[in-house]
């Protein structure tokens, strides 16, 4: 998904430069959460990840090979928190239907 600097919101009460920063952040914890599963390389706009204020991020995976889909890849969890002036990020991810 290509990133666009439009889509900077600032919701979460951070600089359009730290939320740039908080994305990357998330994406890499998303891909090696995923990367077990997967076990191939994926693009850095292989995804769109959205920090929400409530320390959680919005997930929408698009890999080109479509590799996610047949085993039925999800993120359970993408959060995020700050703390003194460094981000946090971690990432859980999992097939359907196992929990």
């Amino acid at each position: 998904v290509p990133f666009n600097v439009l889509n900077l919101s600032q919701a979460v009460g951070i600089s359009k430069g730290e939320e740039v920063m908080l994305r990357f952040s998330l994406k890499e914890s998303v891909y090696k959460a995923m990367h077990p599963i997967l076990c191939e390389y994926v693009g850095f706009q292989e995804a769109e990840i959205t920090p929400l204020p409530n320390g959680t991020a919005y997930v929408v995976l698009n890999l080109v090979s479509q590799s996610h889909i047949r085993p039925g890849i999800v993120v359970r969890t993408a959060s995020w928190r700050q703390i003194n002036g460094f981000f946090l990020t971690s990432s859980s991810v999992g097939l359907l239907g196992s929990d």
